[in-house]
């Protein structure tokens, strides 16, 4: 079976030399996703980081019909790389990627992880209304298609669920270029078919998410946040993909510093 693409920094001196940092995308994502700004400021600072494309995802190989893809395959890519790595790598999972991560802690302890606008373990209806409600006739496209990428494929729609005014039209433009489909099935998963059991999940957990988010709202945030008994941290002005915002430094910082503090 071919691997999963794993894309890595390299910094010249390593806080950390025994624990790596994995980032995990979300729909419609990649790994490319954190390459512009997350990974290169990582290692600016110190931080051993990979960040990995899931499967039929960014230049990973197509394991199956990319709509039969579960979140329990999804799980296995992210222990699978979690394997190739060694040691307990500190997981940050970014929207899908956190409900990935979540899935994942059921079974497994982790060092730490982050979780950065997560899909809540109590399912993405509050997300699906309101997107539903904003572009109906793209919703309605691309569950009739079966292909979910019409959900977000202009600029207004993807700048809305994605993004903020403040996101760079140029990371847009790419975002655009570089976004693929995602699997039905996974994403009914996240609906109700196979949530979280948040209970079992006992590893330190820090939670993020931008004020001005379209698919998670404030309400489901600080639900999930009192599910887990953590603090929820807000960056004024941030949309959905945190890791694209101008301002990204902001969360990577608020990232480290606790990444730092489980020492």
């Amino acid at each position: 079976m071919s691997p999963l693409e794993l894309l890595e920094n390299k910094p010249t001196s390593i806080k950390n030399e025994k624990q790596a940092i994995l980032l995990v995308h979300g729909m419609w994502g990649g790994a490319w996703c954190w390459e512009p700004y997350f990974l290169p400021y990582l290692e600016e600072l110190g931080y051993k980081a990979y960040a990995v494309s899931l499967s039929n995802h960014g230049n990973s190989p197509k394991r199956k019909n990319f709509n039969l893809l579960r979140i329990d395959d999804y799980v296995n890519d992210l222990k699978e790389t979690i394997d190739r790595i060694g040691g307990s790598p500190i997981l940050v999972g970014h929207s899908m990627g956190g409900f990935i991560v979540q899935k994942y802690l059921e079974n497994h302890e982790a060092a730490g992880a982050i979780l950065l606008a997560p899909v809540p373990p109590f399912g993405v209806w509050g997300g699906t209304i309101n997107v539903l409600k904003k572009f109906p006739l793209a919703f309605l496209k691309g569950n009739i298609l079966i292909n979910l990428i019409h959900i977000v494929n202009s600029p207004e729609r993807f700048k809305y669920i994605l993004g903020s005014d403040n996101v760079k039209e140029k990371d847009i433009e790419e975002g655009l270029e570089k976004i693929c489909s995602e699997s039905m099935l996974a994403y009914i998963d996240m609906l109700g078919m196979n949530l979280v059991k948040h209970r079992k999940i006992n590893s330190p957990l820090l939670a993020i998410r931008g004020s001005v988010d379209h698919a998670i709202s404030e309400k489901v945030f600080h639900k999930t946040c009192e599910q887990y008994g953590v603090s929820p941290i807000t960056f004024k002005g941030m949309g959905h993909n945190l890791m694209i915002e101008p301002d990204y430094k902001l969360v990577v910082n608020k990232m480290v510093e606790w990444i730092d503090g489980l020492r």
